[in-house]
């Protein structure tokens, strides 16, 4: 059932990695939503603008930084602020591809060039284009005094133009890639039959696959902005507040509660969202609806008394200790410890099971984090799941495990 939420954590490893690379060019770069909020920059606008570090975070209002721009003097000398910032927010709302050259409050010129993307805002690229404008200067007040090394800084210049030239190239490619992921991490958060959600340090969420498993209960049609206390209500958040709490202080956690509305069973796990620093940022949470898993036991009577279950490519006969391959003659030998620990994932299928819940499975017989890493890892090796990126036991990081696909246990 988490295949979709573990894609999701994997995208966001991806995103991270396209940030790291951004940080490397020269140019400055910004990726503002529809809803005029920041997904993605690097350093460099942050350097270039003198941003503080909460307008460079993902999530950062664009009217915030424009205000902060306007009276820092980036602007010059702009009378009305309020009605200045209403002026971009609403040009901003109807954004169009452009070009344009300014100069700075600080003397040095920027180039801007922003275009749309296709599923709503825009990516923009600053470049300090200072040197050219100093070279056009004085190619207009010293033209009739062309010096060599006039005409060096010239050919210096062309190479300067040729790469940067290059380096758009790169942007535009990258800003494909970034529209392919985030494409992807949206289709994977929406379709995933959970609630992923992200919460900054103020407990307000910023994001939301809109999967809530209750409405919320200060009745928001979206509750983007909304602290967590208003959506999930009073009673609710007494029950999350210490993992919240824990996950905002830089450690993971996982809890479980019952709705006051409907009296189902809510298992949340809370991540901690850090930045290139490793300063937490807010808090990622993953909440299932686990009612059927709380009120079930861990396998039905046909479970427990079959001797082979078949899954995707494999049937697993425990009672020979083998797998058997599906497409070939290849028979793999379990050991005892990785035949009970498969038993335990093939009986509960498509649910989260957290480590403790493997610990106090009587037939497991582990008690050591280490010892469930390695045994896994192992199990994994004969599966032949791909452990960088495995699709039958994934990892629900600061949650759990859960083993993905369809079960059929034979007569």
């Amino acid at each position: 059932m988490l295949q979709s939420a573990d894609s999701y954590h994997r995208s966001r490893d991806t995103s991270v990695l396209l940030r790291s690379g951004l940080n490397l060019i020269q140019q400055a770069l910004s990726i503002y939503s529809d809803d005029l909020t920041l997904t993605v920059s690097n350093q460099r606008f942050r350097a270039m603008f003198g941003l503080p570090a909460h307008l460079s975070e993902p999530g950062a209002k664009f009217s915030d930084t424009i205000e902060f721009l306007a009276n820092a003097g980036e602007y010059g000398d702009v009378k009305d602020i309020p009605a200045f910032i209403e002026e971009r927010v609403e040009k901003a709302l109807t954004f169009k591809q452009h070009y344009m050259e300014r100069q700075r409050s600080n003397g040095r010129w920027v180039s801007i060039e922003g275009g749309p993307l296709r599923q709503g805002g825009w990516v923009t690229v600053y470049t300090d284009i200072t040197d050219i404008k100093r070279q056009e200067e004085m190619l207009r007040t010293r033209s009739d005094e062309l010096s060599d090394r006039l005409l060096d800084r010239s050919e210096e210049l062309a190479r300067t133009n040729r790469a940067l030239e290059a380096t758009i190239s790169r942007l535009h490619e990258t800003q494909q890639h970034l529209e392919a992921a985030e494409a992807r991490v949206r289709l994977a958060a929406e379709t995933t039959p959970a609630h992923i959600a992200r919460l900054d340090l103020q407990e307000r969420y910023t994001y939301s696959n809109h999967r809530l498993p209750f409405p919320p209960s200060n009745g928001a049609a979206d509750i983007i902005d909304h602290t967590a206390q208003d959506v999930l209500g009073a009673l609710v958040y007494q029950q999350i507040a210490p993992a919240l709490h824990s996950a905002l202080a830089g450690k993971a956690k996982v809890v479980e509660f019952t709705s006051p509305n409907d009296g189902r069973h809510i298992r949340s796990a809370f991540t901690p969202d850090t930045n290139d620093t490793n300063t937490v940022t807010g808090a990622y949470v993953l909440s299932m609806d686990i009612t059927n898993s709380h009120q079930d036991t861990p396998s039905t009577a046909k479970e427990t008394q079959s001797s082979a279950a078949q899954f995707g490519a494999w049937i697993a006969r425990f009672d020979l200790f083998e797998l058997h391959s599906n497409t070939s003659e290849k028979v793999i030998t379990l050991t005892l410890a990785e035949a009970t620990l498969l038993r335990l994932f093939l009986s509960m299928p498509n649910r989260m099971l957290t480590r403790q819940d493997i610990f106090d499975a009587p037939s497991v017989q582990l008690n050591t984090a280490r010892a469930l890493d390695i045994r896994i890892s192992r199990l994994r090796q004969k599966l032949g799941d791909d452990a960088k990126s495995p699709k039958l036991i994934r990892t629900i990081y600061g949650a759990g495990y859960i083993f993905v696909g369809e079960v059929e246990w034979l007569d």
